[in-house]
């Protein structure tokens, strides 16, 4: 049973995973649609204030990171010699014995050479590459979400009245606490990000923004 249950998770694969990933988006925009119908009272206009926030932050964050991933391959073929150059000044440097790392070049090379590095980003954007062709899927599977989200319980209780008072109060709870972990994940994958982003952008490391997104979303988001 277990192993007819893992094939079929391994087959459906393609389906769950912008299922997974809609879910996520749903509880993430959730809070603050709920905070602007307080205020105005129409959920056509909550829901459509936050997507089309989504949007513009997306469409101008991509604008950047396109910039950001332009210099990045611009300076690729010079990360050899200011790489070497950096571990130069560092073994040179009173480290309180830690500039003995940056002596061994065998181990640096094999652990945090250029070369390594840029094969590593390039396999994390093909997987990217891979994830954003998922998003119309992703799209569709969050507007049936959110054009559902109030007729799913009526449609329960008309087909089971006697459990409907119970698994309100269940899915209520549930629904709390998923909205919580939602929150406090996009805080610190969002925090990481920003810390990772500050510490390459203060060592004048090319790509700053790039590994700072994607630090961002290999850590929210289950790729």
């Amino acid at each position: 049973m277990g192993l007819v249950v893992y094939l079929s998770l391994i087959h459906l694969k393609s389906i769950l995973m912008p299922l997974a990933v809609a879910i996520l988006l749903y509880f993430m925009i959730k809070p603050p649609e709920q905070f602007i119908y307080n205020k105005v009272g129409n959920r056509f206009v909550s829901y459509a204030t936050v997507l089309l926030t989504f949007m513009v932050t997306v469409y101008f964050t991509s604008l950047f990171l396109y910039d950001n991933l332009s210099k990045f391959i611009e300076e690729v073929p010079y990360i050899t010699d200011k790489f070497e150059e950096k571990r130069a000044n560092l073994a040179d440097s009173n480290l309180y014995g830690l500039e003995v790392i940056f002596s061994d070049t065998e181990l640096l090379a094999s652990v945090a050479s250029p070369s390594n590095i840029e094969a590593f980003v390039l396999g994390i954007l093909g997987t990217l590459g891979g994830f954003f062709g998922t998003m119309i899927t992703v799209l569709i599977f969050l507007l049936f979400i959110v054009l559902e989200e109030h007729t799913i319980a009526k449609r329960f209780g008309a087909a089971f009245p006697n459990s409907y008072p119970r698994a309100k109060r269940i899915v209520s709870e549930s629904t709390e606490s998923i909205k919580a972990y939602v929150v406090s994940k996009v805080t610190c994958s969002a925090g990481q990000a920003f810390v990772m982003a500050i510490i390459l952008y203060g060592f004048g490391i090319p790509g700053w923004f790039l590994f700072g997104i994607l630090c961002f979303l290999l850590d929210f988001i289950p790729i």
